[in-house]
């Protein structure tokens, strides 16, 4: 057992570099004014790596106390990762106003369906509250950045490198967190350990894609991209976005406007 631990402990230390290694890639690159949020989650990880550095090396500290500044360290990485996320399909979608609105309402009715969530699941404490919605927020957006990537196959809508990249690490370590979760609150306690070890793998893939990409991708670029697409210049793009989502896009902006009319 001490030897797993031994492996944990160097598999902890060597995610903790390449955190330290991808929030310098981001702010040397100047990515930090294109994914702002992105950047603050990644800042929180390391925040979070640091706190329980020092949590589970302090003597005399007791198991409730423990366990409330781990899980509230989660939960602040856990709204982290959901903010990253909003600001990733705000650069997926946003250039369509219509589509945009619609997202946005759906992943505000979501969070809102996760919150009620865990405070029915809580029993009225406050560590099944955290759990079960840490647990709902990560379904909630492996389930988002799925539809995202499907909606945008479908649509043809581009999707630059780098954000694939995020919505590719955010949806595998969510995914896998969820899994993990479910697995050892029912039937595996006894293989925390080795179950840990697999989480701190996956979001080490997870920093190896975004580290990777952010070396690759160019920034600037995207920063000029137009915020939306007008009708008067969609005929110059028509051979470039598909027709189905410029009239999909056209319908709820449609749908919107009334909305707002109605007293």
């Amino acid at each position: 057992m001490s030897e797993f631990l031994s492996l944990l402990d160097i598999t902890w230390a060597g995610t903790t570099t390449l955190e330290f290694a991808l929030l310098a890639s981001l702010v040397w690159r100047k990515a930090c004014r294109t994914y702002p949020f992105f950047a603050l989650y990644v800042a929180s990880t390391i925040l979070q790596s640091a706190a329980l550095f020092v949590l589970y090396r302090k003597p005399g500290l007791a198991a409730p106390t423990v366990w409330t500044i781990a899980w509230g360290t989660q939960g602040v990485v856990t709204v982290t990762r959901s903010l990253a996320l909003i600001e990733l399909a705000r650069k997926v979608l946003a250039r369509y106003t219509g589509i945009w609105a619609l997202a946005r309402r759906i992943v505000l009715w979501v969070g809102a369906g996760v919150v009620a969530y865990g405070l029915a699941l809580s029993k009225g404490q406050y560590q099944w509250m955290v759990m079960g919605g840490v647990r709902g927020l990560e379904l909630a957006m492996a389930a988002v950045i799925v539809t995202m990537l499907l909606f945008a196959r479908y649509y043809r809508v581009p999707v630059k490198p780098f954000a694939r990249a995020i919505a590719v690490g955010l949806c595998l370590y969510s995914s896998f967190y969820v899994v993990d979760y479910t697995l050892l609150k029912h039937v595996l306690q006894r293989y925390a350990e080795f179950w840990n070890f697999l989480g701190i793998m996956t979001f080490l893939a997870s920093l190896l894609i975004w580290l990777h990409a952010s070396g690759r991708y160019s920034f600037q670029e995207e920063e000029s991209l137009p915020a939306a697409i007008s009708p008067e210049i969609y005929g110059a793009l028509s051979s470039e976005i598909n027709l189905r989502l410029y009239l999909l896009n056209r319908q709820l902006e449609r749908l919107m406007q009334m909305k707002e009319r109605r007293p």
